[in-house]
C-alpha cells in the first residue's frame, strides 16, 4: 500500500442529505450491473424496467461501463424519500455500487505516495462535519485498494511542470506547499492577501530559478512575502469592464454545469437546456438581465450582483480556507488531475477561483433579499464552484485558457486579492 497523503483540517461523516445523490453520476461495473439487474425493485420502484435504470456507458472508464439513469430531476432512482440508497437498505454497503461508496474522496497518484481530495459539492465537508480524515485511515486505504482495481489511475510523471520552462519533483513540491498551507493559515492576516502571498510565493520562486545560474541557491523569502501580501493596498486599481465580464464568464461556468441527466432528457429538453445555458452566459458576458442560479427559485439581477458586499465571518472564513487548503494538498489544480496545467496557472486559477466564488455567494445573498453574504451564501457558492471545479470539462478548453492568459497579463488576480475586486 503506498503511502497516503491527507488534506488537513478536514472532516467527514455523512449527514445523510441525500445531496451527492441528486446530481452526481452513479457508474457501474458490469458485476455490479449484473447483481442489481438480477433483482426485482418493482417494489421500490414501481413501473420501472432494466432499460429504465441501467445505461451503456458511451466512454468507459476502466471497468465502469454502466450507469445508472437519473430521474429528470438529476436524483439516483435508488434514493429514498428519507434519503437513504435503497440498495444500501437492501443489500447492505458492500453491495452499493463503488462510485457511491467512493464519494466524497478522490485519489491523485503520484511517485512519492497517494494524494487524498475530498469534493466540497457535498455539505459536510464545507461545514467540516465530522471525523478528521486522519481518524478513517485506515477506512481510506481499503477505498484506495479498490479504486486502483476498477479504475486503473494513471500515475503523474516523475516531474511536475511547474511553469512553462521548469519542472520540479514531487518532494520539493510538497515543500512548497507546505509553505502554501502555512500562509493559507495565518489567520491574523485576511483571508484574500493569504491567496495573494501564495500566488506572490509561487511566481517569485518561478522568477528566481528561472533567471538563476546552475550553481546558484534558488530560493524566495517567505515572510517578507506574506508580510509585503498583508500590506496589499486596498485601493488597487479596480478591475476594468472586461475583466469583470470575463470573471463573470467563469462563474457562468460554475453556474451551469451539464448534469448526467441531460443526457435522459429528450431532444426538446436538450435543446432548452443549451439555449438557457447560453442565454445565462451571455447575460453575464453583458452584464445585463436576469439569470436563475441552480436550486433557486427566484432570479437576480446582474447588474445588482456586485453591489452586494462581501463579507466574510468567521464561519465563511473557515470554509473557505479549509476549501483552498484541500486544493493545495490533495494536487488536485495542477497537471493530469486538471487538465494539464502547470502548478503556476493551477495558482493562478484558484486565485480566479475565489473571485468568482465570491460573485456567486453575492448572487445568492441577493436572491435571499440579502445586501451583504452570510456564511450560507459562501457555502452555497463553494459547492457550486466544486461541482463545475471536479466535473465540468470546459474548464480545460481553450476559452478558458485564454482567459487565465488575460488575468494574468491584466494581473486581475492581484487585484481581486490585494482589494480592488473584492
Amino acid at each position: 500500500m503506498p503511502k497516503l497523503f491527507l488534506p488537513p483540517g478536514v472532516r467527514y461523516t455523512c449527514i445523510r442529505c441525500g445531496e451527492c445523490c441528486q446530481s452526481l453520476e452513479v457508474t457501474l461495473t458490469d458485476a455490479e450491473h449484473e447483481r442489481l439487474a438480477a433483482r426485482d425493485w418493482s417494489a421500490h420502484l414501481a413501473g420501472t424496467t432494466p432499460d429504465d435504470l441501467f445505461a451503456p456507458m458511451p466512454r468507459p472508464r476502466g471497468l465502469q461501463t454502466w450507469r445508472l439513469r437519473p430521474l429528470f430531476t438529476g436524483a439516483c432512482r435508488f434514493l429514498g424519500d428519507d434519503n437513504l440508497c435503497r440498495v444500501h437498505a437492501a443489500l447492505g454497503l458492500e453491495a452499493k455500487p463503488f462510485a457511491g461508496r467512493l464519494f466524497p474522496f478522490t485519489f491523485t497518484v503520484t511517485p512519492i505516495g497517494v494524494f487524498v481530495g475530498v469534493r466540497f459539492n457535498c455539505p459536510a465537508v464545507v461545514q467540516g462535519k465530522g471525523q478528521e480524515l486522519e481518524h478513517q485511515r485506515r477506512d481510506i486505504e481499503r477505498l484506495f485498494d479498490e479504486y486502483v482495481h476498477l479504475y486503473r489511475p494513471p500515475c503523474e510523471p516523475d516531474h511536475v511542470r511547474f511553469s512553462a520552462r521548469f519542472a520540479l519533483g514531487w518532494r520539493d513540491v510538497v515543500r512548497l506547499e507546505d509553505q502554501l498551507i502555512a500562509f493559507l493559515l495565518a489567520r491574523d492576516v485576511a483571508l484574500p492577501r493569504r491567496l495573494l502571498a501564495c500566488r506572490r510565493l509561487v511566481r517569485g520562486f518561478v522568477a528566481e530559478a528561472t533567471g538563476s545560474q546552475d550553481d546558484e541557491r534558488v530560493g524566495v523569502e517567505p515572510d517578507a512575502i506574506l508580510a509585503e501580501a498583508s500590506h496589499a493596498d486596498p485601493t488597487a486599481t479596480e478591475l476594468s469592464g472586461i475583466e469583470h465580464a470575463l470573471l463573470r464568464l467563469l462563474a457562468a461556468t460554475f453556474l451551469t454545469p451539464t448534469l448526467p441527466s441531460f443526457r435522459e432528457l429528450s431532444l426538446a429538453g436538450r435543446t432548452r437546456t443549451r439555449l438557457a445555458n447560453v442565454a445565462c452566459r451571455l447575460k453575464l458576458a453583458i452584464g445585463r438581465g436576469r439569470v436563475a442560479l441552480p436550486g433557486i427559485d427566484a432570479t437576480v439581477a446582474v447588474r445588482e450582483v456586485w453591489g452586494v458586499e462581501a463579507t466574510l465571518d468567521t464561519t465563511a472564513t473557515s470554509m473557505l480556507e479549509r476549501y483552498m487548503v484541500a486544493k493545495v494538498a490533495s494536487q488536485g489544480f495542477f497537471g493530469g488531475a486538471f487538465f494539464g496545467r502547470t502548478f503556476t496557472q493551477g495558482i493562478d486559477f484558484l486565485a480566479s477561483a475565489y473571485g468568482a466564488t465570491l460573485w456567486v455567494a453575492r448572487a445568492h445573498a441577493l436572491a435571499a433579499g440579502r445586501s451583504a453574504t452570510h456564511a450560507d451564501d459562501v457555502e452555497y457558492a463553494i459547492r457550486q464552484v466544486d461541482y463545475a471545479f471536479s466535473y465540468v470539462p470546459t474548464l480545460g478548453g481553450g476559452l478558458d485558457r485564454l482567459r487565465e492568459f488575460f488575468f494574468r497579463g491584466w494581473g486581475t488576480q492581484e487585484k481581486l486579492l490585494g482589494g480592488g475586486g473584492t
